[in-house]
């Protein structure tokens, strides 16, 4: 069997479970061959290893039970920046890199801001962040000690000097009050877990659930906007596609100015900004 070979034969077995059975065979193939997407082209003709089989077998049958890809390869892109994932963290996804766009959007005209990305999972908003404005001082909270692991591991693995603290952020009292408040919090609603693909369920519960109405770290953040950011701060939360109406009254509802909410490119609304005003 040839690497080609391996790869046809992955490809039909994944039709069944995946709507991107191609671009998964290949990111399969390279993990499993411990091999670069060069390689792939240049070396298709070439005999694969009983070894190399088994590894291949063994991927795909962890994949068609539901385990995600990302967690698989252990690593994913965000922002154009890797980031180790794994059981236990939340996958980066292509939709939040508008939250790190807007962010940075804010942030040009101000050299040096303190910025928290609360509920920082991977770390993978902030680092981006960071990476693409060297001169903002990112603190990143985390309250899974699963999740902090990795983000401790990617902000290294970034070279970023990011700050990162263990904590709840129900019970964080930072020392001091930042220009900007950056999250991508859990807003999954109690119906909405039940109907989850098979592969977000394997992602951690206390990254998705957001309680029975999906709004409970909105309700938080906002309410108690005072104790993490300046007055003329600005507040940058994802939100889920059918939440903009509930977050924009909550930002409005407790002292917040000129908010606004963002599409992403399939114009779902994605992200709430609002300026503090204590």
């Amino acid at each position: 069997m040839t690497v080609n070979d391996a790869k046809q034969s992955l490809i039909l077995r994944l039709e069944t479970i995946t709507d991107s059975p191609l671009f998964e065979a290949n990111e399969i193939i390279i993990a499993a061959l411990k091999i670069n997407r060069s390689d792939l082209i240049l070396c298709g003709k070439n005999p694969i290893t009983k070894a190399d089989k088994r590894r291949i077998d063994r991927l795909f049958k962890k994949r068609k039970k539901g385990v995600p890809l990302q967690y698989l390869l252990g690593e994913w892109e965000f922002y154009s920046l890797p980031f180790k994932v794994g059981q236990g963290v939340l996958i980066p996804r292509g939709d939040t890199e508008l939250l790190v766009d807007l962010a940075l959007d804010e942030l040009e005209h101000t050299k040096g801001a303190t910025v928290f990305d609360l509920c920082a999972g991977s770390g993978a908003i902030g680092i981006a962040l960071q990476k693409n404005d060297p001169s903002a001082l990112v603190t990143l909270v985390e309250k899974s000690k699963k999740a902090f692991k990795y983000l401790t591991q990617n902000a290294a693995l970034n070279n970023s000097p990011v700050k990162f603290i263990r904590a709840n952020i129900f019970k964080w009292r930072p020392k001091h009050r930042a220009d900007m408040v950056i999250c991508n919090p859990p807003y999954i609603t109690k119906n909405e877990m039940k109907s989850l693909q098979k592969e977000v369920k394997n992602e951690p519960r206390l990254a998705l659930f957001g309680g029975n109405d999906g709004l409970k770290y909105y309700k938080f953040l906002t309410q108690n906007a005072g104790r993490f950011l300046k007055s003329g701060g600005k507040m940058l939360v994802e939100i889920g596609a059918a939440q903009a109406d509930d977050v924009l009254n909550l930002f409005k509802a407790n002292g917040f100015e000129y908010v606004k909410v963002f599409k992403y490119i399939n114009q779902n609304d994605r992200v709430v900004l609002g300026t503090f005003n204590s």
